[in-house]
């Protein structure tokens, strides 16, 4: 990847994001339903982009035509689906910035039931993720037992610890976490 082509795929994303802000602004609907102007253009990719407009014109008989997948170029593409990976460690990285931390004693009377909680829904979801794929998908439809993990991953961790865990699910041979 060339530094001009990363440099073109942050432009087209920036194009996107303010497409997503101008049909917020536009639409008293969308300012009501309280919907972020980077939800709006993630939209507006996902509907320009290989998912939908290229389906549609692969499925009318176009399939190698200039929009088979969409109107992003691959390489753009390709740029993209490296940045949540990266994205997500500039989020973690940045909560603590400019704040006083307060004591120990008080962090834990504000935040005990809330990591109390926390760590119950994860467990949670580890264990009953764990238990049906070793009981029933894994004996019953041979899937790879580590599938146990990816409830947890998904929900507690969300899309940017599922796209920042492909190269471990990768070093593991468990190619099916990437999809």
């Amino acid at each position: 990847m060339s530094p001009e082509l990363i440099a073109v795929s942050f432009l087209i994303l920036g194009l996107v994001l303010l497409s997503g802000k101008w049909i917020r602004v536009m639409s008293t609907p969308l300012q009501k339903l309280f919907l972020p102007s980077s939800i709006i253009g993630g939209f507006v990719a996902l509907f320009l982009g290989p998912e939908v407009l290229g389906s549609i014109v692969t499925w009318l008989g176009f399939g190698n035509s200039f929009l088979s997948n969409g109107i992003f170029p691959l390489e753009v593409l390709d740029v993209w689906s490296v940045l949540p990976g990266l994205f997500i460690n500039i989020i973690f990285a940045s909560l603590f910035l400019g704040k006083k931390l307060p004591s120990i004693q008080k962090i834990w009377r504000i935040a005990g039931p809330q990591i109390a909680h926390g760590q119950t829904i994860a467990w949670g979801q580890y264990v009953f993720g764990i238990l049906i794929t070793m009981l029933i998908l894994t004996p019953f439809f041979a899937l790879d037992p580590m599938a146990g993990a990816l409830i947890e991953i998904g929900f507690e961790g969300g899309h940017g610890t599922a796209a920042g865990m492909a190269g471990t699910f990768e070093g593991l041979g468990f190619y099916g976490g990437l999809i």
